[in-house]
């Protein structure tokens, strides 16, 4: 049985590691590069990515590009972690909607943690090589919606979730 406080701990910690990352990307938000890590993650061509990485490295911001990166790994695992660990703890313990709630949170977990890792390795496997590569900017762009909703279903349903499960109490 997957306890309550087990999946609020992760879940929790997601969002911690989350407002760490975030600490963490704020140097790469310079004025040649003003959308910051968004314009890596958004870049679909080598070129840009190249632009992007150039200005980093112009700045000396390129090393706390890597440290930034490779934070979000670690927010990754934590809060698909803790995401998925909530999804279960509804689906198993409730009825009804709860059940779909649940439901929908593991699918969302999924989506994030899946969208969000491929975003991430690829925009570090170019990071260190140095330069950008057409298919993976492409690839890594084409993750970003997907990452951005399922980030957002794995915030709001838990919520919902634990009003939910109060309101039944």
């Amino acid at each position: 049985m997957i306890s309550r406080k087990r999946f609020l701990i992760f879940w929790i910690g997601g969002l911690l590691a989350f407002a760490v990352a975030i600490w963490l990307h704020l140097p790469l938000t310079i004025d040649a590069v003003p959308d910051g890590i968004t314009a890596h993650q958004r870049a679909g061509t080598a070129e840009r990515v190249d632009e992007v990485q150039a200005a980093w490295s112009k700045a000396g911001v390129y090393r706390d590009a890597l440290t930034a990166m490779l934070s979000d790994l670690g927010f990754i695992a934590i809060y698909t972690l803790g995401s998925l660990l909530g999804g279960f703890y509804f689906l198993r313990g409730g009825t009804g909607k709860m059940r779909i709630l649940g439901a929908l949170l593991v699918f969302a977990a999924l989506v994030f943690g899946g969208a969000d890792f491929t975003e991430t390795a690829l925009q570090l496997q170019q990071l260190t090589a140095g330069q950008g590569d057409n298919a993976k900017a492409a690839l890594a762009a084409a993750m970003y919606w997907p990452k951005a909703f399922g980030f957002i279903a794995c915030f709001v349903l838990p919520i919902i979730g634990l009003v939910m499960e109060r309101r039944a109490a």
